[in-house]
C-alpha cells in the first residue's frame, strides 16, 4: 500500500505524527527561548527566526487531515453529525479542563496577579478580552481588536479559535461544492487571504492579520488542496514519475524562507503579512507531500523517528500547556519571569519541558485517548454499506 493510498483510506500515517512533532518543537523552542528579551532569548531569536511558524505547519496539517476526511465522507448520511462529534471529542475535553483550571488557579491567586510573573500568567482584563470568548472560541477576535493576547495561560488558544471557526466553514464548502470543482473554490480563497492581510496591514495595523481566520485561510486551504491532490490519480502518478520536482520546489521555497528569516522582522512585518505566510504554507505543504508521497525520502525517514512521532501524538496537550508550565516553574523555583540569562534559567526550562511532556503523556493516555476512542464509535454511514471508508483522526 503506497503512502498516497494510505492517505485516501484514512489509515494513520506515522509521517504525519512526525510532522506534528516537528511543529510542536518549533512552537516550543519559540516560546521557551525566543519570546522574551534576555541575552539568551536574543541569541535564540537570531538562531531560530522562523520558529514561530510552527503554528503554520499545524494549520497546513489540519487542512490536509480535516479536508481529506471531509472529502472521503461527503456522501455519508450523518456527515455533519459524525464530523462534529469526533472533533468535539478530540478538542474540547482537554481544552475546557485547562480553561477551568485557569479560572480556579487565577481565583486562588487573585491577590498576587499584579505582581511579577503572576501578572504575566494570570492577569485578566475581561473588559477587553472577556472570559466567555474563550468558551465560545472567539478570543482571536478580541485579540485582534485590542492587540492584547489575554493571560499567558491562555494566549496560545487563539490558534484553536481559528481552527474551530475553520471547522464551521470547511464542511459546508466540501458538502456543497462538487468534488471536481473544489480547486476552483479553494484557489481563489487562497489568493484572497494575502489581499485581506494587506488591507488590514494598511488600515488596521497590529495583530489582525495574524489571528483572524480570513487572513489564515491560505495556510489552512493549502493543506486542503494537498489532500485533494493526493486523492487524484493523475497527481499521484506525477509524484511517482517525477519526485525530483518536489525537491526542486522545496529548494526554491527554502531559499525564500531563508530570505524571510533575514529580512522579515517577525510575524507582523510587511514581508510576512503580504506573502510570507503563504510562502511558508507552501514550504510546509511541500514537506508534507514529500513525507507522505516519497516512500524512501530522507524526509519520510526523519518523520518516522520514534521520539518525534511520539511527540506528535501528544502535541495537542504539549501545545496547550508548555508555555504556562514554563512560566509557572520559573516563578515558583526562581521567583521571576522567564528570562534566559544563566544556566539556572536553562535548567528550569529543561525541567519545565520534562514536566510538560509528562503531563501531556498522562493526559493523552488516561484522559484524551479514551474519549477519542469513544468518539470513533460514531461511524460515518452511507446508503451503500460496502462503500463505507474508515477514517482515523
Amino acid at each position: 500500500m503506497n503512502p498516497a493510498h494510505r492517505t485516501v483510506t484514512g489509515a494513520r500515517i506515522p509521517e504525519l505524527d512526525g510532522l506534528r512533532g516537528l511543529a510542536i518543537l518549533l512552537v516550543a523552542c519559540n516560546h521557551y527561548f525566543c519570546f522574551k528579551s534576555g541575552p539568551g532569548n536574543v541569541f535564540a531569536r537570531n538562531f531560530l527566526p522562523l520558529s514561530w511558524t510552527g503554528v503554520d505547519l499545524f494549520f497546513v496539517l489540519s487542512g490536509f487531515l480535516i479536508g481529506g476526511i471531509l472529502m472521503d465522507q461527503r456522501a455519508a448520511e450523518n456527515y455533519f453529525r459524525t464530523f462534529y462529534l469526533r472533533r468535539v471529542c478530540r478538542i474540547f475535553p482537554f481544552y475546557f479542563l485547562w480553561l477551568i483550571l485557569f479560572f480556579v488557579v487565577s481565583r486562588l491567586l487573585s491577590a498576587d496577579q499584579s505582581r511579577g510573573w503572576y501578572g504575566w500568567l494570570f492577569a485578566q482584563d475581561f473588559a477587553k478580552v472577556p472570559g466567555w470568548s474563550f468558551v465560545l472560541f472567539l478570543q482571536n477576535l478580541f485579540y485582534a481588536k485590542t492587540s492584547l493576547a489575554g493571560p499567558l495561560w491562555l494566549t496560545v488558544t487563539w490558534s484553536l479559535a481559528v481552527e474551530e471557526q475553520f471547522y464551521l466553514f470547511l464542511p459546508v464548502v466540501v458538502w456543497f461544492v462538487p468534488l471536481r470543482k473544489l480547486p476552483h473554490v479553494l484557489v481563489p480563497l487562497i489568493l484572497l487571504a494575502p489581499a485581506c492581510r494587506l488591507f488590514l496591514y494598511l488600515f488596521h495595523p497590529g495583530i489582525y492579520p495574524y489571528v483572524l481566520l480570513p487572513c489564515r485561510l491560505d495556510t489552512l486551504l493549502i493543506g486542503v488542496l494537498c489532500a485533494y491532490g493526493i486523492r487524484q490519480k493523475s497527481f499521484q502518478g506525477w509524484l511517482e514519475r517525477r519526485p525530483g520536482r518536489l525537491y526542486q520546489a522545496l529548494g526554491v521555497l527554502l531559499a525564500g524562507a531563508a530570505y524571510l528569516s533575514v529580512f522579515a522582522s517577525g510575524p507582523y512585518s510587511f514581508e510576512m503579512v503580504f506573502l510570507g505566510y503563504t510562502w511558508m504554507a507552501l514550504f510546509y505543504a511541500c514537506l508534507l507531500l514529500i513525507a507522505v508521497a516519497a516512500k524512501k525520502s530522507v524526509m519520510a525517514g526523519l518523520m518516522h523517528f520514534p521520539p518525534l512521532c511520539q511527540l506528535g501524538v501528544i502535541s495537542y496537550g504539549v501545545y496547550l500547556i508548555h508555555a504556562s508550565v514554563n512560566i509557572l516553574m520559573h516563578g515558583l523555583i526562581l521567583g521571576k519571569d522567564v528570562y534566559m540569562e544563566s544556566l539556572a534559567d536553562g535548567a528550569v526550562t529543561c525541567l519545565a519541558a520534562g514536566v510538560t511532556l509528562l503531563i501531556a503523556t498522562c493526559s493523552w493516555r488516561f484522559f484524551e485517548k479514551p474519549i477519542v476512542r469513544w468518539g470513533h464509535s460514531f461511524s460515518y454511514t452511507r446508503k451503500n454499506p460496502a462503500s463505507k471508508t474508515p477514517v482515523a483522526v
